[in-house]
Formats: structure tokens, sequence, C-alpha cells
């Protein structure tokens, strides 16, 4: 493994869209190192296998190659990548986790039921982040866990800035409420 590349993701994308192929090459493989993380992070919590996770993670990196050239016609980042790549690394999970379970045998309607995110026994704040609703967990973990904005949420998840907030707000809430963790809060 090389040196960390300390040119911002905007520099890269530039270099993919306008380099030669040996550049271009080299800072793709920069932006693969510095947000394959995230995309299998993203791909676990939607699949909760590995090598699903890891099936998603090279789909989410070949639909990104494809926007540079010659396959696409380049790519203009409006906002940080993470937010272009969560709904792809997303959508490759399920597709993942569909694409195994009609290879497994599994009936129709198995297949628009994605893998269930149980807690652990005895894990309260676990099980209470399980009794949210997908939609208020997602926005609490993209907020939390993977540190974008509300903006960049909105932008990731393709929803108003007002619906990002509403369900932020109201996950938050329940958690306070939630008698497995409510001690967990201050006062």
């Amino acid at each position: 493994m090389g040196p960390v590349d300390r040119r911002s993701d905007e520099e890269l994308v530039a270099i993919c869209n306008a380099g030669d192929a040996h550049d271009a090459a080299r800072a793709f493989e920069a932006l693969y190192r510095r947000h394959r993380d995230f995309v299998l992070r993203v791909a676990r919590r939607f699949t909760r296998d590995r090598e699903l996770a890891l099936d998603a993670l090279q789909e989410t990196f070949a639909y990104l190659l494809g926007k540079f050239p010659p396959a696409g016609g380049g790519l203009v980042l409006t906002a940080r990548l993470q937010t272009l790549l969560y709904p792809a690394a997303k959508n490759a999970a399920i597709t993942a986790v569909r694409k195994a379970r009609r290879h497994a045998g599994a009936g129709d309607a198995e297949l628009d039921e994605l893998p269930a995110e149980t807690p652990a026994e005895g894990e309260p704040i676990d099980a209470a982040l399980a009794a949210l609703s997908p939609e208020r967990r997602e926005v609490l973990t993209l907020r939390f866990v993977d540190d974008l904005s509300l903006a960049e949420i909105a932008a990731a998840l393709d929803v108003p800035l007002g619906t990002v907030k509403s369900r932020l707000h109201l996950a938050l809430k329940e958690l306070r409420e939630d008698s497995r963790i409510k001690d967990l809060f201050g006062q």
C-alpha cells in the first residue's frame, strides 16, 4: 500500500475526468482507498453478510468508474463523494441480497424483505435502535456513524432537508423515551 494521497476528492475526480489513463487510474485508486471502508460499512448494514457486502463494494466502485471517461461523460461533484456513494452502495447491497435469495430459492415474498437488524441479547442500545423505523434509523446512522451533514443526508437519500430533520428529531425523541436506554441520556 502506497502513501496516503492528500489531494481532495474534487482534485482526484478532475484527474479521473480529464487525466491520462495512468494518472486517472492512480486517482481512482486513491478514491477507492479513501472511500472503500465507508462503502463496505454501508453495504454491511444492508446485507449483514461479508461476502455480499464485498460484492456490493465491487459493484459500487464499478458504478463510479462508469461515470468517468471513456465509458461515461465525467462526474461533477456538487457535494461530498459519499452522497453519491451511499445510494449506490445501498442499492448494490439490496440487489446482492435479492440475487442471493433468488439463487437460494427464496419465494418472491421473501425477496422484498431485507435482513433484519436484530440485536444481540442484552444489548439495550442495539434493541432501541432496531425498534426505530428503517427511515429514522438510516438518518440517525448517516448523521452519527457516517458523520454526514443534514444537507448531505438529504442529497444521499434524495429527500427534502425538512424530511431529514424530522426523521432525525423523531429518532432522537424515541431513543430518549426508550426505557431500555433512557438513563444514558443526561437530564
